[in-house]
């Protein structure tokens, strides 16, 4: 083939994720957060970033998660309000989990509330 390595090897736009199987598990949460775009504003470990997407610091949502039930987490979720009262700020984009299933946003509080 003419030209074949003229230009040497592409690197890789980015590594191929494999699916988990599917389960109420820390891993399969690890997946959810993933494709639930939850990384990409609090970092690769959820563990919160010093700047993100949103905006200057993205806090580190294994601090209050830690402290809910499933059952707090999942209400809180699904709506946007915290056990406090206090609504998301407008950043957070709660809606898309609010579409997650209940075993996947079991799975997501089974990996958040495990330690990175």
């Amino acid at each position: 083939m003419f030209g074949a390595g003229l230009f040497g090897t592409p690197e890789k736009a980015a590594e191929m994720v494999v699916a988990p199987p599917q389960g109420v598990t820390a891993e399969y949460g690890k997946y959810v957060a993933t494709f639930a775009e939850c990384r990409g504003c609090h970092g690769p470990d959820a563990t919160g970033v010093e700047e993100s997407p949103a905006g200057p610091a993205t806090p580190n949502p294994r601090t209050l998660v830690g402290t809910l039930t499933l059952e707090q987490f999942a209400e809180m979720m699904h709506t946007g309000v915290k056990p406090d009262g206090v609504a998301f700020p407008e950043t957070m984009p709660w809606q898309i989990a609010s579409k997650l299933t209940d075993d996947d946003l079991a799975a997501l509080y089974a990996y958040l509330t495990t330690n990175p």
